[in-house]
């Protein structure tokens, strides 16, 4: 009888087992078949490659974009919901009270009203064939809403489905332009750290640009405080659910650089890593378009892509947009020009799952919203805090804008999309097939009053602080047709066309230095060496300063540079490979400098935040050129300490370090003990759901400000966990432009169990690569029978 029960015990286990397993199955994306769905006009063919790309054959504008909203919510629907409920402040909703903070915050950024207002304007004055296939698209978004599976993720948390709506579109511009704006993060750390220490010891960083650093060369066609707000604002970005973004590479070769004599295009955008990852890649064919793109979840449009004629690349502009003002309030009141102005309210109302709902009243000046409502321990010196940024001050354009870039057959057309781009900032990278490339820096750039530091706090009551007007197009910085033969950008500060350099938060020129170098080195470029190069791991900049450390070590502590680890890091030429020793013992010894001098006076928020930062990658190299330095004296001690003291007792301490986490043996001091990536699905980030839906862990190369700018935080650990790099590589040769190379970083698809949900992770670890095709014969050879047929339905 006992064994009777246990058997049908199993039986019963193993049924639940298997339906479960067919269950979930159901859930995958469907790659064939036959498809009826409303408001399809006419049959649409949808070819899947080997890696799960869309190859959309339609016979109008209209269908292809309607198809591309249902083959992207099949496969990106639970990322697209979470980006919109991100963006408008409602992931308390179903994620609970953890999410609260992060809701109050973009509630009071107010990007769910700028979504209206851009919809609204949108309506009235876009174009008529770009209002129609947008709003196909979020017809076919809607439509696998209607018929299509639901996402597991929405079962597990709660999530009911609601219409993709016009206003959700622009969501996703809000999201993508926050994630570009550094002077959230930055402009409340300086102003911090000026308080903290004081002018003296800030001007010895040299937080402009370094005068001798690589620009962007122009070549213009003719005609609590302030600790405790960097640290809230910190606390929201950990807490994002989708991948924020960091930076890029792009560069564009003219033909008389390249082996073929065709215009060769390089782009790799740098984003935090996440699952799944940020772009989702199609191809859309209809009569008179041609055009393979990288997408956004959510926006109809690629935002980087290719057709047969040209293409574009992006990286962030890294412009300052992004100003804090310290108010004079007195009950609904500020002063602005010395003179009380009433304050405008708004009310919000966050609902909190499994909790009462949220009700704010958000106060907003002249300037933008009060942002010291949402912080904790604010305001300064019981002042209120405002925030000025560029992104809410128009409404967005850029659906428009993108199309007009996607559908450009010509270098003026191209031009004139990218000038509709207001915010965020962007370095747009164009090459066509006639032999064109230029780059242009797109942004409504704001012009402030001649010696007003943009990264400090501004005075909102004398109205002394206030924008004066905003450049014109064709005064950003941009370069055409150059004589060099390429453009490129790497992050760092461009050159100027109006007689000064643009605040921003560029990166330093690190990357920018290896590119221009590399490129001016030789001419008969190809696709084969453009692979070796976007995949470089090798610092030019890292091994000298490295060896100037060493030999400040030497002028205290002679037999120092006799020893092993002196070695390794002398014989260390800066590249990052997973056997590399040198890249360990260097970036401890810089974090372990810098954590001396700087956390005492600073404090460990402000310390962090710093470290965490752009500004500690382009300020450190100025600070270890000064021996005199005010930061290198200790406080605690009676001697006063001198450069040197810091090198020769952070050298130690390294070294102690390093041997505590790695053990005695030098040769297992390895860069692929330290540097790991791991894609975190926002369920993934609980245990053991992380063991279902992330992808990885796993060693991998490259490291901060190289070409492969595989990124990581230095801190006091020892481990290096990779937390952005290139969310996409592609290189585009107009020579073929049906058959380009690309990769992502895990998979298209956002569904744990489809084939395509990390089948791109080891080849892209590896530095591999994988086809684009554009060539309708070859694409349906490779489907073999893999095909959705998308017919009209009732």
């Amino acid at each position: 009888m006992l064994k009777k029960v246990l058997l049908g015990i199993l039986v019963f286990l193993l049924v639940v087992v298997a339906g479960c397993w067919f269950w979930l199955h159901s859930l995958t994306p469907d790659y064939s078949g036959d498809v009826s769905l409303k408001g399809l006009h006419e049959e649409v063919d949808v070819f899947y490659d080997d890696f799960g790309v869309p190859h959309i054959y339609a016979k109008n504008e209209e269908d292809a974009y309607f198809a591309l909203g249902y083959v992207v919510a099949q496969d990106r629907l639970f990322q697209l919901e979470m980006i919109r409920r991100l963006a408008a402040g409602r992931l308390s909703e179903v994620l609970g009270n953890s999410l609260l903070k992060t809701d109050r915050f973009f509630r009071t950024l107010g990007l769910n009203r700028h979504a209206k207002w851009s919809a609204d304007t949108f309506l009235k004055s876009a174009p008529p064939h770009v209002q129609k296939s947008t709003q196909a698209y979020i017809a076919g978004v809607n439509q696998y809403m209607e018929q299509g599976s639901t996402p597991i993720e929405f079962s597990m948390i709660g999530i009911e489905k609601e219409p993709y709506t016009l206003e959700d579109v622009f969501l996703i511009t809000g999201y993508m332009a926050f994630g570009f704006a550094e002077g959230f993060r930055i402009d409340p750390m300086v102003e911090g750290m000026y308080r903290k220490v004081g002018d003296s010891f800030m001007q010895e960083l040299e937080l402009g640009w370094p005068k001798e650093s690589l620009k962007i060369p122009v070549h213009p066609r003719v005609m609590a405080n302030a600790e405790q707000l960097s640290q809230n604002i910190d606390r929201i970005l950990e807490t994002y659910p989708v991948a924020p973004w960091i930076g890029s590479n792009s560069w564009v070769l003219a033909p008389k650089k390249t082996k073929n004599g065709k215009t060769l295009l390089c782009n790799d955008t740098h984003m935090g890593y996440a699952q799944p990852s940020v772009w989702y890649e199609a191809q859309l064919e209809y009569p008179g378009f041609h055009f393979y793109g990288n997408h956004l979840a959510g926006f109809p449009f690629a935002m980087t892509g290719h057709s047969d004629f040209c293409g574009n690349g992006l990286t962030m502009f890294e412009n300052d947009d992004v100003d804090f003002y310290i108010e004079q309030r007195d009950g609904d009141q500020v002063l602005f020009n010395n003179v009380p102005v009433p304050l405008k309210f708004h009310t919000e109302v966050i609902h909190v799952k499994d909790s009462s709902d949220v009700t704010m009243k958000i106060a907003e000046t002249q300037h933008g919203p009060i942002i010291d409502q949402v912080m904790d321990n604010f305001p300064i010196y019981n002042q209120a805090v405002s925030v000025w940024w560029a992104y809410l001050k128009f409404p967005s354009r850029s659906l428009t804008a993108v199309y007009e870039v996607n559908h450009a057959r010509s270098m003026d057309e191209a031009r004139a999309g990218v000038a509709k781009i207001d915010a965020p900032g962007l370095n747009v990278m164009y090459g066509d097939k006639d032999g064109h490339i230029a780059w242009w820096a797109a942004a409504k750039l704001v012009q402030r009053r001649p010696g007003l530091f943009s990264k400090r706090f501004f005075d909102g009551a004398s109205g002394k602080d206030e924008p004066i007007g905003w450049l014109d197009f064709s005064q950003n910085p941009q370069s055409e047709d150059p004589e060099s033969g390429y453009v490129y950008s790497a992050n760092n500060q461009p050159d100027s066309i109006t007689g000064g350099l643009y605040p921003g938060y560029y990166v330093p020129e690190n990357r920018a230095k290896r590119i221009v170098t590399t490129l001016n080195g030789k001419d008969g470029w190809d696709v084969e060496m453009m692979r070796k190069m976007m995949t470089d791991g090798t610092s030019a900049v890292y091994p000298e300063t490295a060896k100037e450390l060493l030999r400040i070590l030497g002028t205290i502590e002679p037999g120092a540079l006799r020893t092993e680890e002196a070695n390794r890091l002398a014989s260390w030429e800066g590249g990052h490979g997973l056997e590399s020793s040198g890249v360990l013992i260097y970036y401890r010894w810089i974090y372990n400098i810098l954590h001396m001098s700087m956390y005492n006076r600073l404090g460990a928020p402000l310390f962090n935040a710093y470290m965490n930062s752009h500004l500690m990658k382009t300020s450190y190299p100025e600070l270890l050129k000064k021996p005199l330095s005010l930061w290198w004296d200790n406080w605690a001690t009676k001697q006063v300490e001198q450069r040197h003291n810091v090198v020769q007792q952070a050298w130690h301490k390294t070294l102690d370090d390093l041997t505590a986490v790695y053990g005695k043996d030098r040769n297992k001091w390895k860069w692929s003990r330290a540097h790991t990536v791991e894609h975190v699905h926002p369920i993934g980030r609980k245990k053991p759901f992380n063991l279902i839906f992330n992808v990885g862990p796993a060693s991998v190369n490259g490291g901060n400000e190289v070409i492969n700018n595989i990124g990581f935080r230095l801190d006091s650990t020892g481990y290096y966990p990779a937390f952005f790099g290139p969310a996409m590589r592609r290189i585009i040769d107009f020579s073929d432009p049906d058959h380009t190379l690309s990769i992502l970083p895990t998979g298209q698809s956002g569904y744990f169990m489809s084939e395509h949900y990390d089948d791109q992770f080891e080849l892209y670890n590896k530095n591999g690569f994988r086809p684009q095709l554009m060539d309708r014969a070859m694409i349906e050879k490779q489907a073999d029978g893999k095909a959705l047929k998308l017919k009209p339905g009732k």
